[in-house]
């Protein structure tokens, strides 16, 4: 079963959108229980009104909703390309429904009830799903990067992740601010990256193998 660390898990935001109000309680109270950030949105409507998902994670999302279903919910994401992976929750009667979103490009699907075991071993697997297209690396090939770094780099690297900007990463380590700036530049070249997002995915990779 694949395993995330808290602090992955707390760079990713499960979206929750199902119009019964006992079941979006519900998984919001297993999601936070679990350790996992979450929102619960009561339409499909309301997800596209009021998400912001520049926003990193997933959506798990009910078939049969009033108003726009998921499927064509699931429809309209993929018309503005957007990158969510998608989880889909499902009655036992919508089973063969949920296959077809899978044909679509859903990630997987979850029946009713979800039990809290299931939830965790599906996310989890989601989530490591969208690290590795993220990098376009696999885990074995960021390590060996990793662990040819120099040390100084290791340490940037791991204040980088935890948002520090490069002067304050300057300050903690007694270097100067272009020096840090210099040290990022080489991390980037080394991991074959372009932004910080590609940065924290790597990361992820990395604390996974000390957890």
């Amino acid at each position: 079963m694949t395993q995330l660390t808290q602090e992955t898990k707390t760079r990713f935001l499960v979206r929750v959108i199902d119009d019964d109000p006992g079941i979006l309680t519900g998984l919001t109270f297993l999601l936070t229980c679990s350790g996992w950030k979450s929102v619960g949105y009561s339409s499909a409507e309301e997800f596209l009104e009021k998400d912001n998902m520049a926003v990193p994670g997933c959506i798990l999302l009910d078939i049969r909703m009033p108003g726009m279903t998921g499927i064509e919910l699931q429809t309209e994401l993929k018309r503005q390309r957007n990158e969510l992976p998608v989880i889909i929750i499902t009655g036992h009667a919508d089973v063969d429904t949920a296959v077809r979103t899978l044909k679509k490009g859903a990630f997987d699907f979850l029946q009713k009830p979800v039990t809290s075991d299931k939830l965790e071993e599906v996310l989890a697997e989601c989530i490591q799903n969208k690290i590795v297209a993220d990098t376009g690396k696999n885990e074995i090939e960021v390590l060996k990067i990793y662990d040819a770094l120099s040390h100084r780099e290791q340490e940037i690297l791991e204040l980088i992740a935890t948002g520090l900007t490069s002067k304050l990463i300057g300050e903690r380590l007694g270097l100067s601010e272009r020096t840090v700036q210099g040290h990022r530049l080489n991390i980037s070249k080394k991991f074959n990256i372009h932004s910080k997002k590609e940065l924290l995915a790597c990361w992820d990779f990395i604390t996974k193998k000390g957890s």
